[in-house]
């Protein structure tokens, strides 16, 4: 990899990182290959930490489409302070109830009650910990209950 990049070289290593895993989540590269434009050793050297090269934005779309899963998206976003969520499946007219309320207290309930006891132990949070824990887990779970919730109320706002 160059020297003259914008991002620290640990960023452009997750990104390759994040591609490895993309094309295993696809079968592999030989099964990656016959899913996007390009063969087998190329998506492997998309992967690979000594090689220059990064794979083309097509690439990426038509792999994490096949996968279901935005590795390399996810990564790129959190480059930029962002979290990805998944978008909520198109709520019906005036869709948000008591339940969605529910489902809000109990998710958010449980990221505060497992982030307070991971930050009430007498050890520090460590990367460990929170992995352990599920923390993150917990977070993003009450962030698609809120999704869900925005995205129907802004169903109920257009008339939809």
């Amino acid at each position: 990899m160059t020297a003259a990049r914008y991002l620290p070289l640990n960023d452009y290593l997750a990104l390759k990182a994040s591609v490895r895993s993309l094309v295993r989540s696809c079968g592999g590269p030989n099964a990656a290959a016959g899913i996007t434009r390009s063969d087998a050793p190329r998506l492997s050297r998309y992967g690979a930490a000594e090689e220059a090269m990064h794979a083309p934005l097509d690439v990426i779309a038509d792999l994490e489409a096949e996968a279901g899963v935005p590795e390399v998206t996810r990564v790129l976003a959190g480059f930029l302070g962002y979290v990805l969520v998944p978008k909520p499946k198109p709520a019906a007219r005036g869709g948000v109830s008591i339940g969605d309320v529910g489902a809000l207290a109990k998710e958010a309930g449980e990221a505060i009650t497992f982030l307070g006891s991971a930050l009430g132990a007498p050890e520090p949070l460590s990367a460990a910990k929170c992995r352990k824990m599920g923390l993150r887990r917990e977070l993003r779970e009450a962030m698609e209950v809120l999704a869900r919730i925005d995205s129907a109320l802004e169903t109920l706002e257009d008339g939809r």
